[in-house]
């Protein structure tokens, strides 16, 4: 089989197993690596000691193939297009429901991915030939997607630092398979992008944060002036168009940290306990995008992980915010699951003390009582928060209780500050 009927029959695969988009690209070097190891010396990476593992492999991914396999000459970028419709206004600004980003409306799309990837990689072997495996990634290898996503055609990189698809917009879930077989042309360019009257490939447009690489740009498929998602980010995450600083991002605090959120950047959290997709939403590329159904199913939004309320999770009958049991079940498929038990009650009392209503007084009572001391420390800071705005007698009671009987110095510290009335 010719390179271009195979590369035809793998587009043909991909759609068929629900991939929206698939391009191919020369396995070289990644085109951000300098800039992705200034950025992990700058201790950007916070908690997510992982990224600072495999760096040669991030800048060279032919290196991920096994010892004794043929090298690695292409890699197939994947995409799906996750996006369903826009959070209704009414939801999305109700202090008491939890907004968790809209890429986990639906089931864990690393478990759902995956095996189709398996699954493409055996075609392309049973139609090439070929006896070894090809590297199936989603989301957790070291590899720079976005990188390989750009420079295949697939789309551009935007000052939000998300891959945006003009058409489709940032709303992406990448994916690659590194394989032997050659698929792409030696300068790339082997993607879905428009061609030109001449028949040349557009450049893909690999804006890059480091000002003394050269690299083609777009002219038609840039952010232009454009700095809506700078300007919107509530934390100040973004240090410069296409630099983001994860250390003030609500998403990393709530997904990847497990500890203390800095006070300073709790209120600036609002009702969000899982991600944050403000810098999508702001983009003019994602305004008016039609409602859809993703081809994956297990992607389709369900009713208890769009905007549920936040109290739902504190019920006898679902007390998944303070049992890991209840937790594991209600969350089996989900990926929330990431953020764990603790992580997701820390981001839930943050929610609470913004909401600052009366009326969760009683879940933070529960979570004060917890075991880990995160919960314990942020559902100090609400009662804190509850209590500047409701004044009971209730809430220093509480808070005086729990003092008696803290040890950890972290609770201590933010119980003796709620009692004090600190902002």
């Amino acid at each position: 089989m010719t390179a271009t009927a195979l590369q035809a029959s793998v587009r043909a695969d991909s759609r068929r197993l629900g991939f929206d988009f698939c391009a191919f690209v020369p396995v070289g070097e990644a085109s951000h690596a300098d800039f992705f190891d200034v950025w992990i010396a700058d201790g950007r990476a916070g908690e997510m000691a992982y990224l600072e593992r495999n760096r040669e492999k991030r800048r060279f991914p032919a290196l991920l193939a096994e010892p004794g396999a043929p090298p690695f000459q292409t890699m197939i970028v994947l995409g799906v297009d996750y996006h369903q419709f826009d959070l209704p206004a009414a939801l999305r600004d109700d202090p008491s429901r939890g907004i968790v980003a809209s890429y986990a409306w639906g089931d864990d799309y690393h478990e759902i991915i995956r095996p189709l990837l398996y699954e493409l990689d055996a075609a392309i072997r049973r139609q090439s030939g070929r006896t070894t495996l090809g590297k199936c990634l989603v989301d957790t290898g070291p590899v720079l997607e976005r990188d390989w996503a750009a420079a295949a055609g697939m789309g551009f990189t935007g000052k939000n630092c998300c891959t945006i698809r003009p058409g489709a917009g940032s709303w992406l879930l990448l994916a690659v398979i590194l394989v032997p077989e050659v698929l792409a042309a030696e300068m790339g360019r082997q993607g879905e992008g428009e061609t030109r009257r001449g028949g040349d490939k557009k450049p893909a447009n690999l804006q890059s944060p480091i000002s003394n690489l050269s690299i083609p740009q777009s002219p038609s498929a840039t952010c232009g002036r454009c700095t809506r998602c700078l300007a919107a980010c509530p934390t100040d995450a973004f240090v410069g168009p296409y630099d983001l600083d994860p250390r003030r991002c609500i998403a990393y605090w709530t997904i990847e940290s497990r500890g203390i959120v800095p006070p300073a950047l709790r209120p600036h959290f609002g009702n969000r306990i899982f991600g944050c997709d403000i810098c999508q939403e702001v983009c003019p590329y994602n305004r008016r995008l039609p409602e859809r159904t993703p081809l994956l199913a297990g992607l389709h939004a369900r009713h208890d992980r769009i905007a549920a309320p936040l109290l739902d999770g504190f019920r006898p009958e679902t007390p998944y915010w303070l049992d890991q049991t209840a937790f594991s079940e209600h969350f089996a498929r989900s990926p929330i699951k990431r953020a764990r038990r603790a992580g997701m009650l820390r981001n839930v009392c943050i929610a609470l003390g913004n909401w600052a209503s009366p009326r969760a007084i009683h879940a933070l009572q529960h979570a004060l009582a917890d075991q880990d001391p995160p919960p314990r420390a942020h559902a100090a800071w609400a009662l804190g928060r509850v209590q500047a705005t409701a004044r009971t007698e209730q809430i220093p009671a509480v808070l005086a209780r729990a003092l008696d009987v803290e040890t950890d110095a972290r609770v201590t510290d933010e119980i003796r500050s709620a009692l004090r009335g600190d902002e």
